[in-house]
């Protein structure tokens, strides 16, 4: 099965798998979680978690709610709320987040972008 739900330890709910036979060139939009398992040559917009597998590759920016990788991404990655870096995790890009976690063995090469989101109130959109 190439897209479809699925139950993993590392999502709270069910998420769209983009399998490990697949390679996509082009953009994803998703509104839920996304675990990506194969090949994308393109960006990955969400508004849940995104978890890049580790035989994922993402050839691409990545920006969600939650980005947990574990795979490879040649691309910025931004997440709104955090971004968790794994052991065998390779990322060649910027990470941007207000909260980073970044496990030991993990290869990280850009900049760390860890301010905080200014909170937009009513008086500040005038």
């Amino acid at each position: 099965m190439a897209f479809g739900p699925s139950r993993t330890s590392t999502e709270s709910k069910t998420a769209s798998v983009f399998a490990n036979d697949l390679i996509v060139k082009g953009d994803i939009e998703n509104q839920g979680d996304l675990r990506i398992e194969g090949q994308l040559h393109g960006n990955v917009t969400g508004h849940g978690t995104i978890t890049i597998a580790e035989q994922g590759e993402v050839h691409g920016n990545v920006e969600g709610r939650l980005l947990v990788v574990m795979g490879l991404v040649e691309g910025n990655v931004k997440g709104v709320e955090k971004v968790e870096v794994f052991e065998k995790a390779t990322v060649k890009g910027d990470v941007t987040s207000a909260r980073i976690s970044v496990e030991e063995g993990a290869s990280i090469s850009g900049k760390f972008d860890t301010t905080p989101r200014e909170v937009e109130t009513p008086a500040s959109k005038s």
